[in-house]
């Protein structure tokens, strides 16, 4: 297994709501995620982005690239401390956690 951390793109939203989804499920709180696709996309990929992520991908013998995992990420500004990076999630699905 062939593990690679990139830049996310606006193509790997899916696959990271999915994982958002996920959590969410073993939070025992699915119906916390209100954002849409949309609104997700447009966050991270729109004009003006208010958060970045990367994402985990493996590669399988058959060379598909899956998305195992991600850590989205966002800057915010503090009056005593100036400009700081807030890493919202990093999340590893399930199936790929201690691999």
């Amino acid at each position: 297994m062939n593990i690679k951390i990139r830049p996310a793109t606006k193509a790997d939203c899916p696959a990271m709501m999915k994982l958002i989804k996920e959590l969410a499920l073993f939070e025992k709180a699915p119906d916390e995620v209100t954002v849409s696709m949309e609104q997700f996309i447009e966050g991270g990929f729109g004009p003006t982005p208010v958060w970045w992520a990367y994402v985990a991908t493996f590669t399988t013998v058959d060379e598909n690239e899956y998305i195992s995992g991600f850590a989205l990420y966002y800057i915010r500004y503090s009056t005593w401390k100036g400009q700081r990076m807030y890493l919202e999630d990093i999340l590893v699905t399930e199936k790929m956690r201690g691999k």
